[in-house]
């Protein structure tokens, strides 16, 4: 888990605690220089924390415009073993997130399925949910017109959607199995005992690609 740290140290303190989703195994803290006294106590409290949950942790500072400390980062999470990479979203600098996320799509693209890398997507004082990070940037990913029919049917049809009717009913040939497992590696559905559920990501994403091509 890596957590972008502000000065909020109630919020932090209330991701590790809160959601019994997430088995973590490792802690890493990462901030921007500033502010050093009042993240100093943010940061003992996520060590006391991590302690507690039995996770290692590490501590990062980084100085804005410097790709170094990125990169020092990255090599700090790549070290780990982990089956996934969450990053808070609920915390922390505006400054970070987007290098956060660079990071963690380095990491998905790295280890391609062995690791699934997700974003803890909330406001401060409200829930939040585990979503697959890369279904944000579909955007700018290589999406098929055989798996944007895929898309269609899963998320336009308002039913459930299993591989099976994906054949049986809509005409697919067993490749769909191919086109669903990349669809859920790019984080856009998610498969579970070959009923296909949706994500967040996809259903924004779809939606967005609707509008684009002047669908209401």
């Amino acid at each position: 888990m890596v957590i972008p740290v502000g000065v909020t140290r109630s919020t932090v303190e209330g991701v590790l605690k809160g959601d019994s989703r997430l088995s973590v195994s490792c802690v890493v803290g990462v901030s921007v220089s500033g502010f050093e006294s009042e993240k100093e106590v943010i940061f003992n409290g996520i060590e006391f924390l991590a302690g507690m949950i039995g996770a290692r942790f590490y501590r990062a500072t980084l100085e804005p415009g410097d790709p170094g400390g990125v990169v020092r980062l990255y090599d700090i999470i790549r070290g780990e073993s982990f089956e996934r990479l969450v990053v808070v979203g609920v915390t922390g600098s505006r400054y970070l997130q987007p290098l956060l996320y660079m990071i963690a799509l380095q990491v998905w693209r790295d280890r391609g399925r062995r690791v699934s890398v997700c974003l803890l997507l909330g406001v401060e004082g409200g829930e939040a949910r585990l979503v697959p990070l890369a279904g944000f940037f579909a955007p700018v990913m290589k999406i098929t017109r055989v798996q944007l029919r895929v898309l269609d049917i899963i998320y336009g049809s308002g039913k459930p959607v299993s591989g099976k009717d994906l054949i049986e009913r809509y005409g697919f040939t067993r490749s769909v199995y191919y086109v669903l497992a990349d669809l859920e590696r790019k984080g856009l559905v998610s498969v579970k005992r070959g009923v296909i559920e949706r994500t967040f990501p996809g259903e924004l994403f779809y939606q967005l690609h609707k509008a684009s091509m002047g669908g209401e």
